[in-house]
């Protein structure tokens, strides 16, 4: 019986410098390889030499290196350095991987700034500053799943945990990012050997619908479910699933209870807020036809021509404030009831600041509202922002999610349950 590795240990050539912890299907170290060089390490528990999908599992790795390290996926797949069978104890398999560092793991990173910001009463992504380091990230994120899926590859166990980060001023981006803990990773024309014998690898609260129903296999597909799990925590502060309870998080998924969210900030020209939040809501859908490419989802991001498929579908789909048509027209106009107005020609973020313009009752509103932008249609669209003081009302409501805006509606300030109507606003198409 194969027996753990101790810091000191040395086999095959590979020192181990410290012990991680056992993991699920395998034991993970910090080691020094033959050459002095730092690597990740891991010993596995299971598969053991003696499971009848053992040799089909080895030969599997093989591939799955084989085409991260020949691929697009070698810009942000940890790369196998090593693979063989050694007897420690007992016979074992072993995989060493070039060492992530100078970085951080996106949990980690997340962990760090909610922290940061918990004497706020602004929530972290209200802060200008990460917030556009958010959307960076989100952009990074969906280059390196599209690369992934170029190489046939699905993670299958994507969480911010395995989004490993590191800083890098000499790329346009600002951070080089790595996919880790990709061992049991699916390539998607090759069945896993396990399949029959176990379960597929996930991980509470980002486990797709196929990683939740018996006989489903995960794919492609079930990776964007969780892009749009991550995605939504990136860009509107929330996890629309998170449960501590996993049957509840699995029925929340099945049931697609999720909404539409708003962004907490507003999306660098000429992405959309609004086709944006529509697209992680797609991303959500219980059934995986529904949901964007990685190539689409990274499109839409950019605001870039790829995605006109995806911003026609999610337009078609925006909500309408009633049975009016909605405004479309290259300019729209804000009125005050005491005649005072502002015209909006392009995106705008409504702001306390702005506001001001047209009465004093803009302290109201907060630093950062709303948003108005145009769709593909030339429609008019309203966006909240999130964690705002006060709530974006149109015609008297609430509203959480874009909403098309359609002429004579009314935005306002306020608590739609309480009654509470602060400097109403009213709109026009010019």
């Amino acid at each position: 019986m194969a027996k753990k590795l101790k810091a000191g240990d040395v086999i095959r050539g590979y020192r181990i410098t410290k012990v991680f912890g056992p993991g699920m299907m395998a034991i993970s170290y910090a080691a020094r390889s033959p050459g002095g060089g730092p690597v990740f390490f891991k010993q596995y528990k299971s598969p053991a030499p003696t499971v009848v999908w053992y040799d089909s599992f080895v030969a599997y790795q093989r591939e799955l290196s084989s085409r991260v390290l020949n691929g697009p996926a070698s810009r942000f797949a940890v790369a196998q350095l090593d693979a063989f069978e050694e007897v420690w104890g007992g016979p074992c398999y072993f995989q060493a991987y070039e060492f992530v560092e100078n970085g951080d793991d996106l949990q980690k990173i997340l962990d760090g700034e909610a922290e940061q910001h918990r004497r706020s009463k602004a929530a972290p992504t209200q802060d200008p500053v990460i917030w556009s380091r958010h959307v960076t990230w989100a952009k990074v994120i969906m280059a390196a799943i599209e690369a992934l899926h170029n190489s046939r590859i699905a993670h299958a166990d994507l969480k911010p945990a395995n989004v490993y980060l590191i800083k890098d001023p000499t790329i346009k981006a600002g951070y080089q990012l790595k996919l880790i803990d990709m061992d049991f990773s699916l390539l998607t024309d090759h069945r896993a050997p396990w399949h029959g014998h176990q379960g597929y690898i996930g991980s509470d609260n980002y486990r797709s619908p196929e990683h939740l129903q018996r006989g489903q296999v995960p794919d492609l597909r079930s990776d964007i479910f969780t892009c749009g799990l991550i995605l939504s925590e990136l860009l509107t502060g929330r996890h629309p699933y998170w449960s501590d309870d996993q049957t509840e998080y699995a029925k929340r998924v099945l049931n697609h209870e999720a909404k539409p969210l708003p962004l907490a900030g507003l999306m660098p020209s000429p992405a959309q807020n609004s086709i944006v939040s529509l697209s992680l809501h797609r991303c959500l859908s219980p059934d995986p036809r529904d949901r964007p490419t990685a190539t689409e989802l990274r499109a839409v991001l950019s605001g870039k021509g790829t995605a006109q498929g995806e911003t026609r579908t999610a337009s078609s789909t925006l909500p309408s404030s009633g049975a009016r048509k909605p405004i479309a027209s290259s300019a729209l106009e804000l009125q005050h009831a005491d005649g005072r107005s502002l015209q909006i020609r392009i995106r705008t973020e409504l702001t306390r600041s702005l506001m001001e313009q047209l009465g004093p009752e803009a302290h109201f509103w907060d630093t950062r509202q709303c948003v108005l932008d145009r769709n593909s249609q030339d429609q008019w669209v309203l966006a909240p922002i999130a964690n705002t003081v006060n709530e974006t009302l149109l015609n008297g409501q609430a509203i959480t999610a874009p909403i098309l805006l359609s002429e004579g509606d009314t935005i306002a300030v306020g608590r739609s349950a309480k009654g509470i109507i602060k400097m109403p606003v009213a709109v026009r198409g010019r």
